[in-house]
């Protein structure tokens, strides 16, 4: 039996959540250097789907992604961007009182890569995966 998340419409066993997955994923990456390498495309594919950014945010997060993806700019310099730009203020969160975000039907989310990593290199390759299918359908969300 599954449930689905109402934020990115993953098919999640029972018991799971995109919040717990998120969680053991960032654990596994703080303890684990080989999984570390894609924080940041975790981190942000996360926070796209599920809402978790402002208005403000979406747009910078489009670009710094593309960026990384399409460039090779590296994540030390997206966290510098990212501290002169709009982590230097406290409007990267979505409020609450936001206007609703139109709904994206994602074809990749944390669920999946979830459910197909066996070890540290094939995490990294469905983190990137789903990173570039982030980017490339989130064009809704950026307001």
């Amino acid at each position: 039996m599954s449930n689905t998340c109402n934020k990115c419409g993953a098919r999640l066993p029972t018991g799971n959540t995109c919040q717990s997955i998120f969680n053991e994923f960032t654990a596994l990456e703080f303890t684990e250097p080989s999984y570390g390498q894609v924080h940041f495309l975790t981190v942000a594919s996360y926070m796209v789907q599920h809402e978790g950014y402002s208005d403000e945010m979406y747009v910078w997060i489009q670009t710094a992604l593309r960026k990384h993806l399409e460039e090779g700019y590296p994540t030390e310099l997206i966290r510098q961007d990212m501290n002169r730009g709009p982590g230097s203020t406290k409007g990267i969160r979505r409020p609450v009182n936001a206007l609703p975000l139109p709904k994206v039907a994602w074809t990749m989310t944390i669920a999946d890569v979830a459910a197909q990593m066996h070890d540290a290199e094939s995490y990294r390759k469905l983190i990137e995966q789903w990173g570039r299918t982030t980017l490339k359908e989130m064009g809704p969300l950026v307001l």
